[in-house]
């Protein structure tokens, strides 16, 4: 048997946006809610923010949809998850998830990378992914639009 092919996938979006609020719609469980509803309708996260510990994605049934370990936590900068259980990390085989931000020219930069993932993760991550960090943007967007007009 032949080992399979692994992928890992990486996302850039520009956002119009501080870096301060693009941060907060990654770590604000309320507006997680809004972005991870691409995975799965009423997915939630359940950590404390802190590196090293837990992280657990859960479904609105209570069942784990991917659980790990905060691997990065700088805030305004990065976020990295480690997982090592759930549907699209069978087998005790891991994978991460890391948003990066940085500033460019008076915009954000989100950088979302994930992986390593086989066939089967690549395909059941790539289009959600996709989708979750379009509506990030629009989040962070949305947001930063409020916060000028007050």
């Amino acid at each position: 048997m032949s080992p399979r092919a692994m992928q890992t996938f990486h996302h850039t979006l520009d956002i119009d946006a501080p870096a301060t609020e693009v941060w907060r719609v990654l770590t604000n469980p309320e507006l997680v809610r809004e972005w991870a509803s691409a995975y799965a309708d009423g997915l939630s996260i359940r950590t404390s923010w802190r590196e090293g510990d837990a992280v657990a994605w859960k479904e609105p049934n209570g069942a784990t949809r991917a659980a790990g370990r905060v691997a990065a936590f700088e805030p305004g900068r990065r976020l990295s998850f480690e997982y090592d259980a759930g549907r699209v990390a069978p087998e005790g085989r891991s994978f991460c998830e890391t948003f990066e931000i940085s500033e460019v020219d008076h915009r954000t930069r989100l950088d979302f990378i994930t992986g390593p993932l086989d066939d089967i993760g690549a395909a059941a991550l790539k289009r959600p992914a996709e989708a979750a960090i379009r509506e990030i943007k629009s989040l962070a967007e949305e947001s930063a639009q409020i916060r000028r007009l007050r």
